[in-house]
C-alpha cells in the first residue's frame, strides 16, 4: 500500500527550494503503487473538505433570503456547487503554490506526487467543467456568478494576476470562498431581489417607481449580509496568512502577514482585524436590516479572542497551524449560529448537520493536507 512506503518518498530527501522541480518532474513513483481509491482520497485531501463547510452554510444563508421552497432539487444542486467552490480553489492552490508550500507544508508535496502533477491539473479542469455545467442548469444568473468564481479561484494563486501575492486584493479574493456560495444561494432561486434592489437605488432619482417596501427591505438585507460576509472572511484571510509567515517570506510572497514584517506583528494585526470583523455584525442591527437575535452569534467572540491569543503566542508555523485548525471550527460554529438565528428552518438545520458531518468525518479520516504531519512532511500519506 502507498501509505506503507512513505519512508521511501524521494521528495523528503530534498531541502525546500529543490522540492518544486522534483514534484514537477516526478516519475510517478507513488502513482504506480496507488489504487483508484487512494488517488481519490489524496485528491480529497488536497481539496480539504473541512474548509468548504463555511461556504456550504453561507449558501444556505443566501438561500434563506429568497423564501424559496424547502429542499427543492435546485437547492441540492446549488449546495453541491457551493461546496465545490472550496474544493476547486484548494486543489488549484495546491497545484500553483509549490514553491511556498515547500517551506510551509512539505507534506503536501508528497500528496501531489502521489497522484501526479498532471492528473491533479486535469482533475481541476474536469471539476471546473462539471461546476459550470451545473451552473448552466440553474440559469443565467447562476452561470454568470459561477464563471466569475471559476476565474477568481484560479487567479487567486495563478498568474497573471496571482492575487494572493497582493495583500489587499488577495484578501478580497480569498473572501469570495464564502461570498460566492452566498450569492449562489440567491441565484438558485433569484426571484426579483436584484430588480428590487436596483429599483430602490434608482427611485430617488425619479427614473423608476419604488418597489414595495417589503421587497426593498429584503433586498437591502441581502446586500448588508453580503457586505458583512466579505469583511468577516477577509479578516479570516488575515488570520490564515499568519501560520504561513515564514514560508511565504522565504518564498518572496507578499501577503498581509509578510507585509507586517514579523510574525508577532502579523498576529496582532490579525487579532485586531478578526475582532473588528465579528463586531461589525452589530451594524446590521443598527441599520435595522436584521433582528437583534443575530447578536447571540457574537457569543463566539469568547473562543475567537482566546484563539487569537494562542496565535499571538505561537512560536512558529507548526504551532500557528494548530491554531488555524481551531479557527476553522470556530468560524463554522459562528456561521452556523448566524444561519439559525436568521432562518430556523428545516433546510437550515439539515445544512448545519451536513456541515458538521463533513467537518467531523474528514477530521476522523484525515482528509486534509494541512495536518501537523504535513507541516513536517513525514508520514503525510499515513491514514
Amino acid at each position: 500500500m502507498l501509505r506503507e512506503r512513505i519512508s521511501s518518498v524521494p521528495e523528503l530527501a530534498h531541502p525546500p527550494p529543490t522540492m518544486v522541480p522534483v514534484v514537477n518532474e516526478a516519475s510517478g513513483f507513488a502513482l504506480a503503487c496507488a489504487n483508484a481509491v487512494e488517488r481519490l482520497r489524496t485528491l480529497l485531501m488536497l481539496g480539504r473538505p473541512r474548509t468548504c463547510v463555511p461556504g456550504l452554510l453561507a449558501f444556505a444563508l443566501g438561500y434563506s433570503y429568497t423564501g424559496a421552497p424547502v429542499f427543492s432539487a435546485r437547492m441540492v444542486v446549488g449546495a453541491l456547487l457551493a461546496l465545490s467552490i472550496g474544493l476547486s480553489a484548494n486543489m488549484h492552490n495546491a497545484a500553483t503554490d509549490l514553491h511556498e508550500d515547500s517551506f510551509n507544508l512539505p507534506g503536501r508535496k508528497v500528496l501531489i506526487d502521489a497522484i501526479g502533477y498532471g492528473p491533479l491539473i486535469r482533475s481541476c479542469r474536469v471539476l471546473g467543467l462539471l461546476m459550470f455545467a451545473g451552473a448552466v442548469a440553474l440559469g443565467w444568473y447562476f452561470t454568470l456568478f459561477m464563471a466569475l468564481a471559476l476565474v477568481g479561484l484560479h487567479q487567486y494563486s495563478a498568474p497573471p494576476i496571482r492575487s494572493k501575492g497582493r495583500p489587499l486584493l488577495g484578501l478580497w479574493v480569498f473572501a469570495q470562498a464564502v461570498v460566492f456560495p452566498f450569492l449562489f444561494g440567491w441565484t438558485t432561486e433569484p426571484g426579483r431581489m436584484l430588480e428590487s434592489l436596483l429599483a430602490s437605488a434608482a427611485a430617488p432619482l425619479g427614473w423608476i417607481a419604488p418597489p414595495p417596501p417589503a421587497a426593498a427591505w429584503q433586498s437591502w438585507r441581502y446586500l448588508g449580509m453580503w457586505a458583512f460576509l466579505t469583511v468577516w472572511f477577509m479578516a479570516k484571510g488575515v488570520f490564515k496568512n499568519v501560520p504561513d509567515f515564514d514560508g511565504d517570506l522565504a518564498a518572496g510572497v507578499r501577503t498581509s502577514a509578510t507585509a507586517c514584517g514579523s510574525r508577532r506583528r502579523a498576529a496582532l494585526v490579525a487579532t485586531a482585524a478578526t475582532v473588528c470583523a465579528y463586531l461589525s455584525l452589530a451594524a446590521l442591527v443598527a441599520l435595522r436590516l436584521e433582528r437583534t437575535t443575530i447578536l447571540l452569534s457574537l457569543l463566539w467572540l469568547g473562543p475567537v479572542i482566546a484563539n487569537c491569543v494562542r496565535l499571538v503566542r505561537a512560536a512558529d508555523g507548526a504551532s500557528a497551524n494548530a491554531v488555524l485548525k481551531t479557527d476553522m471550527l470556530i468560524s463554522t460554529g459562528f456561521i452556523a449560529s448566524l444561519l439559525l438565528s436568521i432562518a430556523m428552518t428545516a433546510e437550515s438545520v439539515v445544512m448545519v448537520i451536513v456541515g458538521a458531518f463533513i467537518l467531523v468525518g474528514t477530521d476522523l479520516l484525515g482528509l486534509d493536507s494541512r495536518r501537523q504531519v504535513d507541516v513536517t512532511g513525514r508520514g503525510a500519506l499515513a491514514r
